[in-house]
């Protein structure tokens, strides 16, 4: 059903929290927060930050999608995108089940190709297209693979279908089907395995990354980018373009996961090396292996860092320098307004809030209906104003609240 003003992620906190019996100041400090944090976001006044739903989340022992409420039926239904959720499930399950007699592969050549569309509209937050398109491209590549012999076309079989999996995984875990997003995530490392590309496996850890510090568990998180390095190092050429990006964007993974962690240090310490990696690269390189690297991204990341950091006005002052190429992925453009949003909310400054939640709409429209925190920083800028401006009661109707 629709998200209604007193339906926001602060409610479903203040709820759980009274069935735990834990006052708020007994919740925040078990949570490693402020008094005054958990009491606004409880009223609605702040947005309910990942770190911190993360953080209370493990208070509460609830899963973040409970606090977060996804997914979110009715404008799943509204776009169309909920009858494409059941025939991925169940190609998802057909992975081990051999070939369909009912399926006849095209050649590889003209899979491969469909695949790299199928990315490109990932980072284009082209939902409807993947979801649609997705079931029976896995069926092709699942059959196709088990009719072929080991050798070098079928590893690039498998690289294909590794990344059908990873498109499978930002399909479900933006719309907040975590869990199907999970096993997408174990079925790319599988075929990884089998492409036997050590940067392929990095790429997959670095999205395990995210959904560990989505429970905020940030030091298992920052174990596993780890790793993730180890296994860049196996390449046979560290010093290529490939190689950097995949480490570049391990980088901005473990930043992100120290700043959660509040940890300046190691924050710049990453973001130190991330720079490094995208300097002697010299380009943006948004589609080798789809890290969407380079230094804008860099950039960007300083800002979602600073953010993440609570040093607003830094993140301010630098967000006047980033300019995106129009070739800049749009899920991270998007991403970028979204926490540009955040941020002015959380400074009290509702205006360029509301400028930044419509750029986040007009760049990546179903990205930015479906993310959490788009929806939460909406209902904190309606909910702090006597009489909201008839563009955010616009866009709060929009997301579905």
């Amino acid at each position: 059903m629709p998200q209604g003003t007193e339906e926001h992620i602060g409610a479903r906190i203040a709820d759980y929290r009274k069935l735990r019996q834990l006052t708020q100041t007994a919740l925040a400090q078990r949570a490693f927060l402020s008094r005054g944090c958990i009491a606004k976001v409880e009223r609605g006044l702040a947005p309910a930050t990942p770190s911190v739903v993360a953080a209370v989340a493990r208070v509460l022992q609830v899963d973040v999608a409970v606090l977060t409420g996804q997914p979110y039926i009715s404008e799943l239904q509204q776009d169309r995108l909920d009858r494409l959720i059941a025939p991925l499930s169940d190609a998802l399950d057909m992975y081990d089940l051999g070939p369909d007699s009912h399926v006849t592969p095209r050649p590889l050549a003209q899979l491969e190709q469909d695949v790299r569309e199928l990315c490109a509209g990932a980072c284009a937050t082209q939902y409807r297209d993947i979801g649609s398109k997705l079931p029976g491209l896995l069926g092709e590549l699942t059959t196709a693979i088990s009719e072929l012999p080991q050798g070098r076309d079928y590893q690039r079989a498998a690289a294909s279908l590794s990344w059908c999996y990873w498109t499978a995984y930002e399909f479900a875990y933006r719309l907040g089907y975590h869990h199907l997003a999970t096993i997408a995530l174990e079925r790319m490392g599988w075929m990884a395995e089998q492409a036997q590309d050590p940067l392929l496996l990095a790429v997959r850890l670095n999205k395990r990354s995210s959904m560990l510090l989505r429970r905020g568990d940030n030091k298992l998180a920052l174990k596993v980018i780890e790793r993730g390095h180890r296994l860049v190092e196996q390449h046979e050429d560290t010093g290529s373009t490939d190689a950097l990006a995949v480490a570049g964007s391990l980088h901005l993974a473990a930043a992100i996961s120290a700043a959660q962690a509040d940890d300046a240090d190691v924050v710049r310490g990453h973001l130190g090396l991330a720079r490094e990696a995208a300097d002697r690269i010299g380009r943006d390189v948004p589609d080798v292996y789809w890290a969407s690297f380079g230094t804008t991204n860099v950039a960007h990341f300083d800002i979602a860092a600073l953010v993440e950091l609570g040093e607003l006005g830094q993140a301010v002052k630098e967000s006047k320098k980033l300019h995106f190429p129009e070739s800049h992925p749009k899920m991270r453009v998007g991403r970028y307004y979204i926490e540009m949003a955040r941020a002015y909310a959380q400074m009290g400054k509702p205006e360029p809030a509301e400028r930044f939640l419509l750029r986040a709409r007009k760049v990546a429209p179903q990205q930015a209906r479906y993310h959490p925190l788009m929806r939460e920083t909406i209902g904190t800028l309606v909910r702090r104003q006597r009489r909201a401006p008839e563009s955010l009661s616009s866009l709060a109707t929009w997301v579905g609240m």
